[in-house]
């Protein structure tokens, strides 16, 4: 009799450790995946929220508005103003005559999540980075083609980086001035070459850079250059410049 009550002691330990295991298991497993769909929820409205703020960028520069404001939802991600990236563009003539633009200072936004998942605005294009990798999302404002050249530089500026957490940031975008910088309609201009230095997304400016026509890409580093160089003259070259302020508010 009593081992009897000893076996089935035992047999309800047994079944009562493999029930608490099993909910302990469906508990820490269901907990992870509650976690990745809320990240990826999180990075989904983010991507959305980076489509917004760079369609509100346009409008400062395409459409001439003095400013917009862009409210950005970070839950436990960051917002920053990266260190600034440095764009420039050189065109070439027929005549063999070289003009370089100066080399203008831009801050890229990069909203950090989880995972080193990033969404960054950068020169007016938008990238979405993880581990690597990654995508373009918003191509960035320039036209190429056999005829027309047009090169519109984005280029957001503040005087230090800047970071903030919290539940929601906003983005402020002022325009402080827009210059043709350089200007040719008498199909006198024979290459366009970009370059882009001290950015970590080399690989993603290639890819659109090859993409748009541009014959020739060359990667060093951080530093990227390319040129576009149709073979014949290019009819109409425009360089423009905007400069845009921009601060983040929590």
């Amino acid at each position: 009799m009593s081992e009897r009550a000893v076996s089935e002691v035992v047999s309800y330990v047994l079944v009562f450790a493999l029930v608490v295991s099993a909910v302990g298991i469906v508990s820490v497993s269901g907990l992870s995946t509650l976690q990745e769909v809320r990240n990826d929820e999180q990075m989904a409205n983010a991507q959305k929220a980076f489509s917004v703020l760079a369609d509100n960028l346009a409008d400062i520069h395409r459409r001439d508005a003095p400013s917009r404001a862009t409210e950005i939802s970070l839950g436990q991600a960051n917002l920053e103003t990266a260190d600034n990236v440095t764009m420039r563009v050189s065109v070439t003539d027929t005549g063999g005559t070289t003009w370089q633009s100066d080399a203008w200072q831009i801050r890229p936004i990069v909203y950090e999540g989880d995972e080193d998942r990033k969404l960054v605005y950068e020169a007016g294009a938008v990238y979405r980075t993880s581990n690597g990798g990654g995508i373009r999302v918003q191509t960035p404002p320039l036209v190429v083609n056999q005829d027309r050249v047009l090169v519109s530089v984005v280029g957001l500026n503040r005087q230090t980086s800047q970071s903030l957490g919290g539940s929601t940031v906003l983005v402020r975008a002022r325009s402080e001035s827009t210059s043709v910088v350089y200007n040719s309609t008498v199909a006198d201009v024979d290459s366009v070459t970009v370059t882009l230095r001290d950015t970590s997304r080399t690989e993603l400016w290639r890819e659109y850079f090859e993409d748009a026509g541009f014959g020739s890409c060359s990667v060093t580093g951080d530093d990227i250059e390319c040129t576009f160089d149709p073979g014949s003259p290019i009819e109409q070259t425009y360089v423009v410049y905007h400069d845009i302020a921009v601060t983040i508010e929590s």
